[in-house]
């Protein structure tokens, strides 16, 4: 049973082991987590001392500067109240954004009705949805296409997850046969994790977003499956969807980082 963050924390890195994570190395002042997508957001250091200035940054920096031309740190909420990030900016770290997990309470959205039409998409559609994803991300500055590689692995079974009942799901929106939003589901028997969403800037306030979410609730909770999350940039857009279908933000993660020279 999932009753809070640290729940879900450890919930999130147990089912994504062979999918999105390869692995956790132990280090005396923090954990390392090596991702398989080559970022920053899958490769980075959780601090697990009380005071910043017990973190070994010359040890972390040594670990991740091999795999990472970024040495990242990440925090919780724990960290961001005690000074990490006041520390972190004095040893040259520079702020690199936020991950809000959210998670869905039924008892907030009421209105499932959905007015677009969703086409949940098979593998040999995911060329179509790759092609959006990427056009969408690269717009922002995130051009990396290992994410969309896992993606298509999760299809292929070349990449799956050692928990129980795992699938992966994709969701797309069509106007006049032109590929124009879509999003994935990674699912367990307990669990419904939502990600990599993405619209056309011209398709965007049109409720595409909010219909996916909504398909994707439905498509969860049709199989008994009743902890849904995401992880999203706080208060962006995609924050203010998940809100408005129901989700909860449980806890406001930061990231820092190190350029590596």
């Amino acid at each position: 049973m999932i009753k809070n963050f640290l729940d879900l924390w450890k919930e999130h890195f147990e089912w994504s082991k062979g999918v999105l994570f390869k692995k956790i190395k132990l280090l005396e002042t923090a954990d390392i987590y090596f991702g398989y997508p080559q970022t920053e957001w899958f490769n980075f250091a959780l601090p697990k001392v009380e005071k910043p200035t017990k973190l070994n940054l010359a040890e972390i920096k040594k670990v991740l500067f091999p795999l990472d031309p970024l040495t990242a740190i990440y925090l919780f909420e724990k960290h961001v109240k005690t000074g990490f990030p006041k520390f972190l900016t004095r040893n040259g770290y520079k702020f690199m954004g936020t991950d809000t997990y959210m998670v869905f309470n039924p008892k907030t959205l009421k209105d499932f009705k959905i007015n677009i039409p969703i086409e949940h998409i098979s593998l040999s559609k995911f060329q179509e949805y790759d092609k959006l994803t990427y056009k969408v991300f690269s717009e922002t500055g995130y051009d990396d296409p290992t994410y969309n590689k896992i993606c298509h692995k999760t299809l292929t079974g070349e990449m799956k997850s050692k928990a129980p009942g795992f699938s992966s799901e994709f969701f797309m929106i069509y106007e006049n046969g032109k590929p124009v939003a879509g999003a994935g589901l990674f699912l367990t028997k307990e669990i419904g994790y939502f990600h990599n969403d993405v619209t056309l800037k011209e398709y965007r306030e049109k409720g595409c977003h909010t219909a996916l979410i909504k398909e994707r609730i439905k498509f969860c909770l049709d199989r008994g499956i009743k902890t849904l999350y995401s992880i999203v940039e706080y208060k962006s857009q995609s924050f203010r969807n998940y809100t408005n279908c129901g989700f909860e933000t449980w806890q406001v993660c930061e990231l820092f980082t190190l350029k590596n020279n």
